[in-house]
């Protein structure tokens, strides 16, 4: 185990404080502490969590291996996969490196001394029987040492990847998954029993590629002997295609589905089908414009009490698969059974299946009402079972498992650029009434503690789990021990439901409206931890800190000490004409921060961006600067400087005068969070000097470049002007050559040649514009220019040679060109 400890940081917007907490070693345990990490080298994947209240242990399941932790002790047991099987899965063209392992997805107690536990044991998956007794913690084997398993199709899934959920009730597995490898046959399962096993019905498309995110058990036949005689309920809770929502592509929708647990199938309809599949729509909506959060990542059921199911709520993270405003929000919202069961009492829908769409069903239903456990009303007819429902009310369930009406929520805390992944709810009862505190996972291994007050989410504090920004998986909630277990891919963390001892005054301890935390007149503590005393006060509805920090004795934290107490302050000394930032941090985010100081300080002063305040020293002055928290109404000191300044003394050295001041290794101040040195930094503009310089000289460069690079054209004429006079000199004619006076065919030219299909003009990398006076003879001195738009004509195309400069002119009509071969 390791422990760790916590630190103050601040910064978020909508919480009073944050702690954070950080991870150390395998000491100390018994000191106060904000978590316990259990890590062990070369483990992943913690994909199940399983707290046994029957023998105080947490079971974890992971890639390929199992954990039973106690305090005391922890137990592992290995279930790998064989060989074979993971050549059989890499043949399937499965990743060998992670695909073909034996990922442990199911993890529930079937009895006193037994869990259930599956695997997907590289795309074949299987269950198997542990013993969990305090001397034993293995796997069930059979008389030859071979382990004992189970076909795992039907209730885990192949791929780890996929989304399922499982449940125990009585001794019978539900469970929601896929049944083939493929995984696109979802399926609704109950096995383990004596009896049939039931499974949804794939051909009427009952599932549509769900994403299951849970599961819940509420014994609605609880208390016995009640007029109604209802039967116990299964709850899934998942995110479906909703093919409802025709005018929309890939709308994803979040669903509630039950069944009974006495439902055994139809006798000649629905044979080891449900009898008693319904499903609804949950939508979790802004209340101004209705923007939908459709995808439902978790949902916590939270039940008062077996006999007080009615009072159930249903808190679910949800998210959207469209954006406004900014990305990767979430919410959470919460459903009262009430809402549930208004919705699986009304109306249904039904589908056309010629053109597959939707519609209300307005007519009259048969009896009992399709979809219904088995109540007594139903007895009364002669019906006991789902084995004696009319055939009538079982084809009506086929057709007709959609209810029509949405059962609705706003979002009881909405947060921007914040993913929810995981929840867990307690009950905290108080001094006057109960609470609900939530924990909530985020997407980058953070935990956000927040209770509801008057229909107002207040976050309490925020906690750093993990030493990687992984994922919160699963959350499993102790509520007599008051811890929590928060697992991610490969870490495994312990966290207290409160603590309160961060709580350092009367004030922040009122203010975090935290139920667990109450004010006993000297500090905060935990009400869970002591005995009760009537000294205890806390509020956690109004925060009202008046009522309750005034009762109690005045700390320097809660009075505002008078001005004139130096000894109080913190005596800062610079020099003359410097500035100096004084920090001041928050203790709450919603508090605000109020600087005094005197009124001789002037305008040698201005706030920081960070909060802090930016002082200028004057000489031979000593000012007081004062920083306060104020929320509502609560006044709370947090720092307090005297700062001096000393004017700049010059003092004869052998190099020269020196205007450093003059200032005694005794009077030097450490700030909080600064370390002794034995020298005065003041603020310099060097480093920014050089920067400056850099950037100014790099513009110019590649100012420069432009300017060049736009007359590029301009240049490269300028350049080329006189090539041809240098041509000549750089390469003479041979002597005795005759100069080529005909083309280079030898042909002599024609005006009429009927064969002539024109020239093709060549791209010279070094023509030039050869001035009229060096390229041109007396006799041909006109300058030719286009005259009219007109094509071509290419008889009167010929070649030229100018005995001034021997190169190639073509002639095309009107125009003469320079040409070279």
């Amino acid at each position: 185990q390791l422990s760790c400890f916590c630190a103050f940081i601040s910064g978020l917007h909508s919480s009073r404080s944050r702690f954070v907490c950080y991870l150390v070693n395998y000491q100390e345990i018994n000191v106060i502490r904000c978590c316990t990490f259990v890590d062990v080298v070369g483990v992943s994947n913690f994909t199940s969590l399983l707290l046994s209240s029957e023998d105080n242990m947490l079971y974890v399941g992971a890639r390929e291996i199992l954990f039973a932790l106690n305090l005391s002790d922890i137990s592992a047991l290995t279930w790998k996969t064989p060989d074979r099987k993971r050549e059989e899965c890499s043949f399937k063209g499965k990743d060998l490196q992670t695909d073909c392992f034996n990922y442990v997805k199911i993890l529930l107690r079937i009895n006193s001394t037994h869990l259930y536990v599956c695997g997907t044991y590289a795309f074949s998956p299987v269950c198997a029987y542990i013993v969990s007794s305090t001397a034993d913690f293995s796997l069930v084997k059979s008389d030859t040492g071979e382990i004992v398993t189970e076909d795992g199709r039907s209730r885990c899934p192949f791929n780890p990847e996929y989304k399922s959920t499982a449940i125990m009730a009585d001794g019978e597995l539900y469970a929601g998954t896929v049944s083939n490898f493929q995984g696109n046959e979802p399926i609704i399962y109950k096995s383990l029993s004596q009896g049939t096993a039931l499974k949804t019905e794939n051909s009427l498309n009952w599932l549509q590629d769900p994403a299951f995110v849970g599961s819940a058990y509420i014994q609605e036949s609880q208390p016995k002997g009640n007029p109604v005689g209802d039967d116990d309920k299964i709850y899934f809770f998942f995110s479906e295609a909703g093919k409802e929502f025709d005018f929309f592509d890939n709308t994803i929708v979040s669903r509630i589905a039950r069944v009974c647990k006495g439902d055994i199938g139809g006798e000649r309809v629905l044979q080891k089908k449900w009898t008693t599949f319904l499903k609804a729509q949950l939508l979790c909506s802004l209340p101004d414009d209705g923007f939908p959060f459709n995808i439902i990542q978790d949902m916590f059921v939270l039940t008062p009490s077996p006999e007080d199911w009615e009072s159930t709520v249903f808190y679910g993270v949800f998210t959207s698969q469209w954006y406004k405003g900014a990305s990767g929000s979430s919410a959470v919202c919460s459903f009262t059974m009430g809402q549930v069961e208004k919705a699986f009492n009304g109306r249904y829908r039904e589908v056309n299946r010629e053109t597959q769409q939707w519609y209300t069903y307005n007519h009259p239903v048969p009896e009992p009402r399709p979809g219904a456990c088995i109540t007594n009303a139903a007895r009364e007819q002669g019906i006991s079972s789902s084995l004696h429902m009319p055939d009538k009310v079982l084809n009506f369930v086929k057709d007709h498992f959609l209810m029509d009406s949405v059962i609705r929520s706003q979002p009881l805390l909405l947060k921007r650029n914040v993913r929810y992944t995981q929840i867990a709810v307690h009950r905290v009862q108080a001094a006057k009434k109960a609470y609900h505190v939530l924990f909530i996972g985020t997407d980058d291994g953070r935990l956000h503690k927040a209770i509801n007050v008057n229909n107002k989410m207040h976050i309490i504090e925020e906690m750093v789990l993990f030493r990687d920004s992984q994922p919160v998986q699963n959350i499993e909630l102790d509520t007599e021990k008051g811890k929590l277990y928060v697992s991610s891919f490969s870490e495994l963390v312990e966290v207290p439901v409160a603590n309160c001892t961060n709580y350092q005054s009367c004030g922040e301890c009122v203010l975090s409206r935290d139920p667990y935390c109450a004010w006993n007149g000297k500090q905060c503590v935990d009400v869970r931890l002591a005995p009760p005393r009537n000294t205890w006060q806390h509020d956690v509805d109004e925060a009202d800190t008046s009522a309750i920090c005034n009762k109690t004795l005045q700390s320097p934290r809660l009075a505002k000490p008078p001005p004139t107490r130096m000894s109080s302050c913190q005596v800062i000394i610079i020099p003359a004409n410097t500035f100096k930032v004084l920090p001041c941090k928050l203790r709450s985010n919603l508090a605000e921060r109020k600087w005094e100081f005197s009124e001789s300080a002037g305008h040698f002063h201005y706030p920081s961006p960070e909060g802090g305040l930016v002082v200028v020293a004057q000489a031979d002055r000593q000012e007081t600067y004062e920083c306060w928290s104020v929320e509502e109404g609560f006044r709370q000191l947090l720092a307090n400087y005297c700062v001096r300044g000393e004017a700049r003394r010059e003092s004869t050295t052998l190099t020269g005068r020196s205007r450093t001041p003059q200032v005694s290794q005794e009077e030097f101040i450490i700030l909080p969070g600064e370390t002794r040195s034995p020298q005065i930094t003041t603020k310099t503009y060097w480093n920014e000097l050089i920067v400056v310089c850099a950037l100014l000289a790099f513009s110019l460069v590649v100012f420069s470049l432009f300017v060049v690079y736009r007359n590029r054209d301009h240049m490269k004429s300028m350049l080329k002007e006189g090539e041809c006079p240098n041509m000549q000199q750089k390469k003479p004619r041979i002597a005795g050559k005759p100069a080529e006076n005909l083309p280079l065919n030898g042909n002599a030219v024609t005006a009429s040649a009927s064969d002539h299909k024109g020239y093709q003009t060549l791209n010279d990398n070094y023509i030039c514009s050869t001035p009229p006076h060096e390229c041109s003879s007396p006799d041909n001195s006109k300058s030719f220019s286009e005259s009219e738009k007109r094509p071509l004509n290419l008889r009167e195309s010929h070649v030229e040679i100018s005995p001034t400069c021997p190169r190639p002119r073509v002639r095309l009509g009107s125009e003469i060109k320079d040409s070279i071969v």
